[in-house]
C-alpha cells in the first residue's frame, strides 16, 4: 500500500469509533449523553487530523495505490466531518440520549458512515468506491430505522434499504463491465489506456456506476426512497442524510466523470444536463403539496442536489467552485432549517401546523428560520443566493443556457413552498403561547449556522478564496 499516512484521518476515526462501540457494550447504555460525547470528541479528534494534512500536504496529501488525498478530498473530507459533528451535537437535544436502545452504537454508526465518505471522495478506483459506498449505505440503513417503535421509521428503512440494494446490483454490475472494456477497475490511467475513444460496453459501464452514485446524491429518478426514509428517521439523521452523503456522492462524480473520465469525452453531458433539469424540478414541484416539514424538506434536498448538478454537468473550473460553494452554503443552511425543525418537533411534531404561530412564541427562532428559508430559496444576501449565482454563472459561460434558465425558475418556484412555512410562523395564530425551547447544544447550533449563512453571503471573499485553493485535483501519473 502506497502512502498510507494519507489516510491517517480515516483510521484514526475508524480506531475511535470502534471504542465509542465498545464504550456502549461495556456501559450498557447506562449514560447515553455520555457517549454521544465521546463521538463528538472523536469527530472532533478527526477534524485535527485533517488539520494537520492540510498543515503539512507533504506528508498528508499524495497519490495511494486506491486513493488520492488532494485540496479537493480535503474540502469535502471536512464537510461530510463537520457536517457529522453538528449532527451528533444535535442529537444530545433531540430527545434523551439514555432514550436511545444503543446510544453508543447509534454515534458509532454515524462515526463509521463519515468514514465510508471520507473514503469515498479520494478514491481514484471503483472497488474502494464500492466499498465505501456500501459502507455509508449500511450505516445509514441502520440509522435510518433506529427507532424501533416507529412505524414510519422502519418503513422508511425497509424502502431504503430495497432500493439501495437494487442500485449497489446495478452498480456492481457496472463494474463488471467496466473492467471488461478496461481490463482495470483503476481510473487513474485510463485516458492513456482509452485514447482511441470510448467502447459502447464501457459507455455502458459509466451509466451503470452513474445510477450508484445517483442513489446516493437522490439524483431523479433514483430518489425514490428519499421521502419516507427522511420522514422516518431520527430528525438528527435527516438532516444528517440530507446533506453529507449528498455532498459525497457529488465529489465522486465530479473527480470521476469531470476529471479521471469526463463525461464530456463519454458524449454524455447531455444526459446528465437533462437528469440536472429532472432533479430540481421534480423536486421542486412535489415539495409544494407537502404538508410535513421532514417531508416537505426532503423534497427539497431533491431540488438542491439538481442546483449542485450543474457544476458536475459544466466541468470547468468555475463550475467546481460553485459546486464547492454551494456544498458549503448548503451544509449551514440546511442543517440549521433541520435544527429549528427538531425544536418544534420536539414538542408539537413535525406538520405545517406546528409552525403555526411561532414567531410570538419565540420570534429569534423564527427569524432564523427565516433566514434558512431565504438562503434556501436562493435570495440575496444570503449565503444561498451566492452560492447559486455561481452555479449558474457556470452554466451561462459554459454555454448550457437552459440549465441556467431552469435553475432560476426553480428557485422561483421554490420560494412558494419556503415561504409556506414562514407564512405559518408569523401569520397564523399559534396553537400555544407557550415559548418553545433551545437548549445549548440547538442554541450553539443555530448560532454558528445562523452566523455561517450569513457571513458566506455578506463577506464572501474569504470563502471564495479557500474554494478557488480546494478545487484542485493533484496530478495523477500512471500507476505502475
Amino acid at each position: 500500500m502506497q502512502n498510507l499516512l494519507t489516510l491517517a484521518p480515516e483510521m484514526g476515526l475508524t480506531v475511535l469509533a470502534f471504542l465509542v462501540l465498545m464504550a456502549d457494550v461495556v456501559m450498557k447504555g447506562r449514560s447515553g449523553r455520555t457517549l454521544i460525547y465521546l463521538a463528538i470528541v472523536a469527530a472532533g479528534l478527526g477534524l485535527g487530523l485533517l488539520a494537520l494534512a492540510y498543515n503539512d500536504p507533504a506528508h498528508y496529501q499524495g497519490v495511494g495505490t486506491l486513493w488520492a488525498v488532494d485540496p479537493l478530498s480535503l474540502f469535502f473530507k471536512v464537510l461530510t466531518l463537520g457536517a457529522t459533528l453538528i449532527v451528533l451535537v444535535l442529537t444530545l437535544e433531540y430527545r434523551p440520549p439514555e432514550e436511545h436502545a444503543h446510544p453508543g452504537s447509534y454515534a458509532a454508526l454515524l462515526l463509521f458512515a463519515a468514514v465510508g465518505m471520507m473514503l469515498l471522495v479520494s478514491a481514484t478506483d471503483l472497488l474502494l468506491i464500492f466499498l465505501a459506498l456500501e459502507l455509508v449505505s449500511l450505516s445509514s440503513f441502520i440509522l435510518v430505522g433506529f427507532e424501533r417503535g416507529n412505524k414510519k421509521s422502519t418503513e422508511g428503512a425497509i424502502k431504503y434499504y430495497l432500493i439501495g440494494a437494487f442500485s449497489s446490483a446495478i452498480l456492481v454490475y457496472g463494474i463488471s463491465l467496466f473492467y471488461g472494456a478496461a481490463g482495470t477497475t483503476r481510473l487513474v490511467d485510463l485516458p492513456q489506456m482509452l485514447g482511441g475513444g470510448a467502447q459502447p460496453m464501457f459507455v455502458l459501464a459509466c451509466l451503470l456506476i452513474t445510477v450508484g452514485f445517483g442513489f446516493k446524491i437522490s439524483m431523479v429518478p433514483f430518489h425514490l426512497w428519499v421521502p419516507d426514509a427522511y420522514e422516518g428517521a431520527p430528525a438528527p439523521i435527516t438532516a444528517f442524510l440530507s446533506v453529507a452523503p449528498k455532498i459525497a456522492g457529488l465529489a465522486v462524480m465530479l473527480r470521476v466523470f469531470t476529471f479521471l473520465v469526463p463525461h464530456a469525452s463519454l458524449d454524455l453531458t447531455a444526459l446528465f444536463s437533462v437528469l440536472a433539469i429532472l432533479t430540481m424540478t421534480v423536486g421542486n414541484l412535489t415539495a409544494i403539496f407537502q404538508n410535513d416539514v421532514k417531508r416537505l424538506l426532503a423534497y427539497s434536498s431533491i431540488a438542491q442536489a439538481g442546483y449542485l448538478l450543474i457544476g458536475f454537468v459544466t466541468g470547468d473550473t468555475l463550475g467546481r467552485e460553485g459546486l464547492l460553494l454551494y456544498s458549503l452554503a448548503y451544509l449551514f443552511m440546511n442543517i440549521g432549517a433541520f435544527a429549528v425543525v427538531i425544536v418544534v418537533g420536539n414538542e408539537e411534531g413535525y406538520s405545517l401546523e406546528a409552525y403555526d404561530g411561532l414567531g410570538r412564541r419565540n420570534f429569534g427562532l423564527a427569524l432564523v428560520m427565516f433566514l434558512f428559508l431565504l438562503s434556501l430559496a436562493g435570495i440575496p444576501p444570503m449565503a444561498g443566493f451566492i452560492g447559486k449565482f455561481y452555479l449558474f454563472a457556470a452554466a451561462i459561460k459554459g454555454k448550457f443556457y437552459w440549465l441556467a434558465v431552469f435553475g432560476v425558475l426553480n428557485s422561483v418556484v421554490s420560494v412558494y413552498y419556503y415561504m409556506r412555512i414562514a407564512y405559518h410562523m408569523f401569520f397564523r395564530e399559534p396553537r400555544t403561547l407557550e415559548p418553545a425551547p433551545v437548549g445549548p447544544a440547538l442554541f450553539s447550533t443555530l448560532a454558528l449556522t445562523t452566523i455561517a449563512v450569513l457571513l458566506i453571503g455578506l463577506y464572501p471573499e474569504p470563502f471564495l478564496g479557500a474554494v478557488a485553493l480546494s478545487a484542485q485535483f493533484l496530478p495523477l501519473p500512471p500507476l505502475p
